[in-house]
């Protein structure tokens, strides 16, 4: 089984030049220096999926990464993965392991966000009050 991560680096057999081509069209980056695929954002994933399927001849998954921790959500396992469109709807999902703290982890994230948010508003305004001065 290959495995597409969305928003992260992932490795691929060698495809050929046909194949390889194709995939840069669809919307897929290759970095030379660490030989790995990144899809871009308004990738034509369908394309994407149709053109590794023929390719391989394998089954082609994309696994999503967990919003609370930033790990790999494990969409190949989850119970939920015949119903999820992980093309066209999702992006970002919740590992078992912070289900699991569900509300508690909830929340910490949420509670990281805004305190970066705010760390970047007194940037700001730090900075506007330095060049005013």
């Amino acid at each position: 089984m290959i495995r597409l991560f969305l928003h992260r680096d992932f490795t691929l057999p060698m495809l050929g030049k046909d194949v390889f081509a194709r995939l840069m069209r669809a919307g897929v980056e290759y970095d030379k220096a660490s030989r790995s695929f990144r899809i871009k954002d308004g990738a034509d994933m369908a394309s994407i999926l149709a053109i590794l399927r023929e390719a391989v001849r394998e089954e082609v998954s994309i696994e999503l990464q967990c919003i609370v921790c930033g790990d790999d959500a494990g969409c190949a396992g989850c119970e939920f993965s015949s119903n999820c469109d992980r093309v066209y709807m999702a992006s970002k999902c919740i590992c078992k392991q912070c289900l699991e703290k569900g509300y508690e982890n909830y929340t910490w994230y949420l509670s990281s966000l805004f305190d970066a948010a705010r760390s970047d508003q007194g940037r700001v305004r730090g900075g506007a009050r330095k060049r005013s001065v």
